[in-house]
């Protein structure tokens, strides 16, 4: 009874806690669900008002920019029309139609004013200067300075503001203010617009126009040089609609939207809102979170606006309750629901425990019984044992041999005993071997040379040892084995048959095979190799001599492989080689060979059968389908491929150059732009020739001191004078004369020769400069150019350093030229760069301007000099608008960030005279000189030769 007592207790103690650790974890699991759903809520909503908040600020950004952009016409075209001013801003105001209005404030002293005002009386009447007191027009009384708008786009719905005077409206005169302390543009605080007769607030951008050539570098400067300012008129509440409204950021019915223009605790700032607000505070226990449906969200996003603070404020409208718990819910009830199965379940454990115990009287029993049967097979192990000594010799030999099994034949060489396994492991049924011969039990083993030759040796009873041979057994798989036998004579020396031994082989011959497999393929792609190509090309050639017909050789190179395995590592490249490797095989016929070469590099050999003809169509579908996109790292990426041929038509000298005519086929193919194909002609060998030529010469130019310096001038455009020189490289070749850069320097790149050719150049030309100084000549700055792999180089910055140190030149004399490709990789390890090139004190500038990657973003964030405008826009600017307005343009944007703008290629006297009218630095090109040596530039400098510049002529540019 005590232990029945003990077993009720143990039953009870163990189901509750069972339970209770159920509970537990429950409880766990349903705080950290609730965790995670909150969490994510309020990821969520942060991401949401972020969007909307980013949205805003960007078109605050864009209606600065367009204000920008219409200031701009002001500082690049004197003077500026109405119908001018009608005619750029009629594509700004339908592109962005949040802004109300663009006007042109003129600044009047009251004499000018009484002028103004009878002018545009001869166009409307009734024309009067006016201000803004309250809601009303009234006229401007006298005062001493007036700002009136004279022009103003559209005018139609805009006609009350037409010839307002805004300086007596105390927030646009504050506005002005800031503006010209500053010298930057400025926003007014929120006002009522005169245009505006319901009650929406709004606000106006400002951006001084000053007088051209006027010094404006301080306060008093920019007032004095202070001709009125462009603006754009913003209604506050339609700009903020019209982005949200564009973007779909006004779709989302659970959130709260309000946007303040100042202190958000101020109503009056409020000017957009949508939602309706909430004013209960809600409790931030997490569990009080969980069961109250009314908990929300809130975020301030804060930004400024031309110095003026904008808020946005965004709230979560509350939600039902199971839209975002429901996940802890059901993990609560489940949760409870398992604590109770458990302990049920353990408490049905223990009952079943019981019911154990009188099992195992039951099993002693028979236990007893099991004692008396094994005595009995004690008995039989006994008799066995002497039937295992009978064989013992067989199995001594068995074990000799290392081998599986042991088989004997009688004299008909029929199978009368095998042991070991062999029909397990052959999957062979006893029956079909036993009785029968092996040629009977595999009827196709007669039809092999194996078979019969093992037929003939048995007739002639021979011993025979290590004889491998295949059989398929009856689950159709074909295995391996090998066997060994020897015949067997009686006293008598009657034959009476053979016996051996086998075992199975199967693993050793797979594995032969892999070797034999892995010798003549590829192992990424499983494609053939090298090797094995060459054997299938010359069993191609021997078809095509027999046939007559021809073979075609492609080869394949992938472009922009290198890129994959760059930017999304070797594995991606693996990867996209077995897709290849795929796409070339289907598009291609199962009789064609497809290999991989080397890297990237596969070839194909395509022969012609009298029912299937070769032709270019077959080529183009390769290209397409390896064109299809390919998803690498869950991203989608086009490749393309350059594809060269190489044609056979039993020419047995061309046999041994095919796979290298096809190369020179396929580089010719990348010359004229990748993703195309090209089949070989003669004349390309001779291109590669030459190639191969100037390769091996320019690898010996330097140690032969072949390389020359030639400087062409640049020259100040106010002064005329020599300010500087570019360092321009040439190639005197023994042989081939002179090399023209435009041969040699693209090689150089990609064979890596330009590292020690640039440092060459940036060496010599730093000592020719000092050398130039010492002799007493003026202090030039020297500009020479830095290649892509030079500005990728590690150690570029303390190259420089120590070129400086060992020429002596300071580095305000050297000028660094880089084009905008070099750092559009990576913008920030350039930005990092530059800065630490700029800290040595060298001047940086931006070659070939505008024919790259150009952007206003990197002027902004590099350490820029100069900028120097490539010579295909100036060649046409005497004759050519377009050509001419973009000059007019960087040349302005130059003056606007502070950078000197240098002109490359100048040839002609009106290409000079209208890069000084619209006030270029300076020039270089032929038209004063061509790039000379060193001894020339040297006689230039000491004659004093310069541009003999006449005073620039005053007027409109153009």
């Amino acid at each position: 009874m005590a232990r029945r007592r003990r077993s009720s207790s143990s039953i009870a103690f163990a189901a509750a806690a069972t339970l209770g650790a159920g509970l537990a974890v429950t409880t766990v699991l349903f705080v950290a669900v609730t965790a995670l759903e909150y969490g994510k809520m309020e990821l969520s909503f942060q991401q949401r008002a972020n969007v909307r908040a980013a949205a805003i600020q960007r078109g605050f950004i864009d209606a600065v920019e367009v204000l920008s952009i219409t200031n701009q016409l002001f500082r690049t075209v004197e003077p500026v029309s109405r119908e001018q001013f009608r005619e750029f801003t009629r594509p700004l105001l339908e592109r962005y139609p949040f802004v109300s209005a663009f006007n042109f404030h003129r600044v009047l002293t009251h004499p000018q004013k009484l002028a103004y005002e009878a002018a545009m009386r001869q166009q409307h009447a009734d024309f009067a200067v006016r201000q803004m007191v309250g809601s009303e027009m009234r006229p401007a009384p006298e005062s001493e300075l007036y700002s009136v708008v004279d022009y103003l786009e559209p005018l139609q719905g805009n006609e009350r503001a037409f010839g307002l005077e805004v300086l007596s409206n105390a927030a646009v005169r504050k506005a002005i203010d800031e503006m010209l302390d500053s010298g930057r543009p400025a926003a007014t605080a929120l006002l009522r617009l005169a245009q505006d007769a319901g009650a929406e607030s709004g606000m106006v951008l400002l951006m001084p126009v000053f007088r051209h050539g006027a010094p404006t570098a301080t306060p008093e400067q920019r007032r004095a040089a202070w001709m009125g300012d462009t603006g754009a008129v913003i209604r506050t509440t339609s700009l903020v609609y019209t982005i949200l409204q564009g973007g779909g950021l006004l779709e989302d019915q659970q959130l709260v939207l309000g946007v303040y223009a100042g202190d958000p605790a101020q109503p009056a700032n409020l000017v957009f809102s949508h939602g309706l607000q909430r004013e209960d505070a809600q409790p931030d226990h997490l569990f009080w979170r969980w069961l109250s449906p009314e908990y929300h969200g809130s975020e301030l996003k804060s930004f400024d606006v031309l110095g003026r603070p904008w808020h946005v404020r965004v709230e979560a409208k509350p939600r039902p309750f199971l839209t975002d718990h429901l996940g802890s819910l059901c993990t609560l009830v489940g949760g409870l629901l398992f604590s109770i199965l458990a302990a049920a379940y353990v408490q049905s454990l223990v009952q079943r425990s019981r019911r154990v115990q009188l099992l195992v009287d039951a099993r002693t029993a028979d236990l007893q019984r099991s004692n008396e049967r094994l005595i009995e097979d004690v008995a039989a192990r006994k008799r066995a044992e002497r039937k295992l000594q009978e064989s013992e010799q067989r199995f001594r030999r068995l074990l000799a041999l290392s081998s599986d099994w042991y088989w004997e034949q009688d004299a008909n060489f029929c199978f009368t005993n095998v042991t070991g396994g062999f029909f397990e492991k052959g999957h062979i049924r006893k029956e079909s071997y036993i009785g029968r011969t092996r040629w009977e039990a595999h009827p196709d083993m007669l039809q092999t040379k194996w078979g019969r030759e093992h037929k003939a040796l048995l007739e002639s009873r021979l011993p025979f040892t290590n004889v491998e041979y295949s059989m398929r057994g009856d689950d159709g798989v074909e295995r391996w084995f090998i066997t060994s036998g020897e015949p067997v004579y009686d006293a008598q020396g009657e034959f009476r048959g053979y016996r051996g031994t086998g075992s199975e082989i199967t693993e050793r011959k797979l594995a032969e095979q892999r070797i034999q497999h892995i010798a003549h393929h590829d192992v990424l792609t499983g494609l053939p190799n090298r090797m094995l190509l060459q054997d299938r090309l010359s069993q191609a050639v021997a078809y095509a001599n027999r046939s007559n017909h021809p073979i075609w050789v492609m080869l394949i190179d992938l472009d922009r492989f290198k890129f994959v395995n760059d930017s999304l590592g070797h594995k991606a490249g693996d990867q996209l080689l077995v897709t290849v490797a795929s796409r070339l095989q289907t598009s291609l016929r199962a009789s064609d060979t497809v290999a991989r070469l080397s890297g990237d590099e596969f070839v194909a050999i395509l022969s012609e059968y009298p029912d299937e003809s070769l032709s270019p169509d077959i080529v183009q579908r390769v290209m397409s389908n390896l064109a299809q996109p390919v998803l690498l790292e869950g991203k989608e990426f086009f490749v393309t491929c350059s594809i060269g041929v190489a044609v056979y038509e039993g020419d047995a000298a061309a046999a041994q150059h095919l796979i290298e005519h096809a190369d020179i086929a396929m580089y010719s193919a990348k010359k004229m732009g990748r993703n195309c194909f090209q089949f070989y002609q003669p004349a390309m060998n001779e291109e590669a020739q030459e190639r191969l030529r100037i390769e091996s010469a320019l690898r010996k130019a330097l140690e032969r001191e072949e390389f020359v310096l030639h400087y062409q001038p640049q020259l100040d455009l106010e002064s005329g004078e020599v300010m500087g020189m570019e360092a321009l490289l040439r190639w005197q070749h023994p042989e081939l004369g002179t090399v023209p850069p435009q041969r040699f320097i693209g090689l150089a790149e990609e064979t890596g020769l330009i590292l020690p050719i640039g440092a060459w150049v940036l060496r010599s030309a730093c000592a020719q400069a000092k050398a130039w100084q010492d002799a007493g000549l003026p202090a030039l700055r020297v500009a020479v150019n830095l290649s892509a792999r030079q500005f990728s180089q590690p150690g570029l910055v303390d190259e420089i350093r120590g070129v400086l140190a060992q020429t002596g030149l300071p580095a305000s004399c050297l000028e660094i030229e880089l084009t905008e490709s070099l750092f559009m990789n990576d913008v920030q390890q350039a930005v990092t760069l530059l800065h630490e090139l700029k800290a040595l004190g060298v001047t940086l500038s931006i070659d070939d301007f505008g024919t790259g990657y150009s952007s206003l973003s990197y002027l902004r964030n590099f350490p820029i000099d100069v900028l120097k405008i490539d010579r295909s826009f100036v060649s046409d600017i005497a004759h050519d608008a377009e050509d001419a307005a973009i000059v007019a343009s960087i040349i302005a944007l130059a003056h606007n960030l502070k950078l000197r703008v240098i002109a490359e290629g100048v040839e002609s006297r009106e290409q000079l005279d209208y890069l000084r009218r619209n006030g270029c630095h300076a020039m270089q090109g032929y038209y004063f000189s061509r790039p000379v040596a060193p001894r020339d530039f040297e006689q230039m400098l000491r004659e004093g030769r310069n541009l003999g510049l006449a005073p620039l002529r005053t007027g409109t540019t153009g």
